[in-house]
C-alpha cells in the first residue's frame, strides 16, 4: 500500500501539470500512468503534429526558393529523416518530464489505474490511498460505425504519424483540427489530398468569415476540398481504397490511404469501472464537474479532455492548476471566458473569445474591425500575405468579445489577443498600445483600428474628428 497526498491518473498534459502543482504545493504526489509521460498531445498529437507541420511547410516554400533569392537543387523529401527528427523531439520532451517529477519528489507508477472507492486508486498490483484524487485520462479517437480503422490503409493519427512514405494519393475524412492538419502536411509534401467534411466548411467551430477564406486558400494549395459531404461506403481492395461520397461533385473517389479524424471518446472508465463510486458523467461519458473541477464525490478531481470542456492541452493544464490547487487545501475556480486556441493548418486559424455569431446572439449591438495581412509589410518581407485579424467587439462600449485571426504565426498572436482579453482592454486600448515594427502583431493593432474607424492602412471609415 501506498500513502500519499494527491494520486493522479494520466501523465498527459493536464495530469502531469497537475502533479507538479501538487508537489509545489508540499503534497506527496503519485502518478499513475499506463503509457508514456506526456499523454496524447506530446506523444501522438500536438507535437509530433507540429513537427512534421514545420517540416512541410519549409519543404512547401523552398518550392518557391526563387522569390526570396535562393537556388535550390535536389531538395527532397527524406521520411525517415523526418520521422526519426519527430521522435527525437518527443523523446527530449518526455525526459524532461521525468526530469521535473524527479525533481519534485513525484512517484511514477507505470501501470493503469482505477478509483476503487473515494481515496482508494487501484494501480496493477498496488493500492494507493490519497487525500485526494486527480482523473486525467484524456480521450481517444472515436469509433464509428461504417468508418472503422484496419491501422494499414484505413488508418487514424497514430498511424499517420507513423507512415514511412508520402502518400501518392490520400483522403482526409473530417476537416475539424486533426483532418486539416494532416491534410496540409501532406499536401505540403507533396501528396494528392482529398479532403471531406459533412458540415459546410472547414474547421466548423471556427468563425464562418476565416473558414470560408480558409476553404478557398486549401484549393489553391491543390487540396480537393469536399464541404458538405459525407462518406457514404469504404471498401479495401490490396492497396487501394475506394470511397462512395454524398453530396460531393464526385460519386466517387480511390486512394493509397485514408485518414478518420472524426470525433473522440473520453477516457473516463477509471471512475465508471465502479459503478458504486457515483461519479456523476454525461450520457457521452464525459465527467461531470464544477468550477473547482471536483466531481460530485468530494475529493475527486477530473480535468483536461475527460471532462468534455475544452479538449485543447494548454485547457487542461489550466484547469489542473486549479484542481492541484484545490486538492491541497487552495479555493480556486477556473474562468472558460479567454481560452485561446490554434489550429496549424497552412496557413493557421486562430481564435479566443466569442465568434462574430456567437457575439450577435447575445443580443449587444456589434461591432468588427479588420486587417488584412495583404497591407502589412512584415507579411510581404515573409512571403506571407494570405490572411486577416478580425477583432469582435461591443459597438457601445468598446469591449473586445473575441479575436480570429487567419494567416502566418496566428498560433504566436492569438496569446497577445488573449492577454488584452484577460486584462478586459477595449478595442481603444490596444489601438493605443505600440507595436513592433515591422511585425505581424501589428497587424492586432491594426485591426482595433479599423474598430474605431481610424486605421491608418486600411481603406477610410466615418473617421471622428477631434
Amino acid at each position: 500500500m501506498i500513502a500519499c497526498d494527491v494520486a493522479v491518473l494520466g501523465a498527459g498534459p493536464g495530469g502531469y501539470v497537475a502533479a507538479i502543482r501538487a508537489a509545489q504545493r508540499g503534497a506527496k504526489t503519485v502518478v499513475v500512468e499506463c503509457d508514456q509521460v506526456g499523454g496524447v498531445c506530446l506523444n501522438r498529437g500536438c507535437i509530433p503534429t507540429k513537427t512534421l507541420i514545420h517540416t512541410a511547410g519549409l519543404y512547401q516554400k523552398m518550392q518557391e526558393a526563387e522569390r526570396f533569392g535562393l537556388k535550390v537543387k535536389g531538395l527532397s523529401v527524406d521520411m525517415d529523416g523526418l520521422l526519426k527528427h519527430k521522435d527525437n523531439v518527443i523523446k527530449t520532451n518526455r525526459d524532461g518530464i521525468k526530469a521535473l517529477f524527479k525533481a519534485h519528489g513525484i512517484e511514477l507508477i507505470k501501470a493503469r489505474g482505477v478509483v476503487a472507492k473515494p481515496g482508494v486508486v487501484k494501480a496493477g498490483k498496488e493500492e494507493i490511498h490519497a487525500r485526494a484524487i486527480i482523473v486525467a485520462t484524456g480521450s481517444a479517437p472515436a469509433r464509428i460505425p461504417g468508418l472503422e480503422t484496419d491501422g494499414e490503409r484505413i488508418i487514424g493519427s497514430t498511424e499517420a504519424l507513423e507512415l514511412a512514405e508520402v502518400p501518392k494519393r490520400v483522403v482526409v475524412i473530417g476537416a475539424g483540427a486533426v483532418g486539416a492538419e494532416f491534410a496540409c502536411i501532406w499536401n505540403g509534401l507533396g501528396a494528392e489530398v482529398t479532403l471531406v467534411e459533412m458540415m459546410p466548411s472547414v474547421l466548423p467551430i471556427e468563425d464562418e468569415e476565416l473558414t470560408k477564406r480558409l476553404g478557398t486558400l486549401l484549393k489553391k494549395r491543390g487540396i480537393n476540398v469536399f464541404t458538405g459531404t459525407t462518406v457514404k461506403s469504404m471498401t479495401r481492395k490490396g492497396n487501394t481504397v475506394a470511397l462512395e461520397l454524398s453530396g460531393a461533385k464526385e460519386d466517387s473517389i480511390k486512394a493509397e490511404y485514408v485518414l478518420v479524424g472524426i470525433g473522440v471518446r473520453y477516457n473516463s472508465s477509471p471512475v465508471t469501472d465502479e459503478p458504486s463510486l457515483g461519479v456523476q458523467v454525461t450520457p457521452k461519458g464525459a465527467i461531470v464537474v464544477d468550477s473547482r473541477m471536483e466531481t460530485n464525490i468530494p475529493g475527486i478531481f477530473a480535468i483536461g479532455d475527460v471532462t468534455g470542456r475544452t479538449m485543447l492541452a494548454h485547457g487542461a493544464s489550466a484547469e489542473a492548476i486549479v484542481a492541484a490547487e484545490n486538492a491541497t487545501g487552495g479555493n480556486r475556480i477556473i474562468d472558460y471566458r479567454v481560452v485561446p486556441s490554434c489550429t496549424f493548418t497552412h496557413p493557421e486559424v486562430a481564435s479566443v473569445g466569442l465568434t462574430e455569431k456567437e457575439a450577435a446572439a447575445t443580443g449587444a449591438s456589434i461591432k468588427v474591425g479588420r486587417f488584412s495581412y495583404r497591407a502589412s509589410g512584415r507579411a510581404h518581407a515573409m512571403g506571407e500575405t494570405e490572411g486577416l485579424v478580425k477583432i469582435v467587439g461591443d459597438a457601445a462600449t468598446g469591449e473586445v468579445l473575441g479575436v480570429h485571426i487567419l494567416g502566418a504565426e496566428a498560433g504566436e498572436l492569438i496569446a497577445a489577443a488573449a492577454m488584452a482579453m484577460q486584462l478586459e482592454a477595449t478595442a481603444e486600448t490596444i489601438a493605443d498600445t505600440i507595436f513592433t515594427h515591422p511585425t505581424l502583431s501589428e497587424t492586432i493593432k491594426e485591426a482595433a483600428e479599423d474598430f474605431l474607424g481610424i486605421g491608418i492602412h486600411t481603406p477610410p471609415k466615418a473617421v471622428k474628428r477631434g
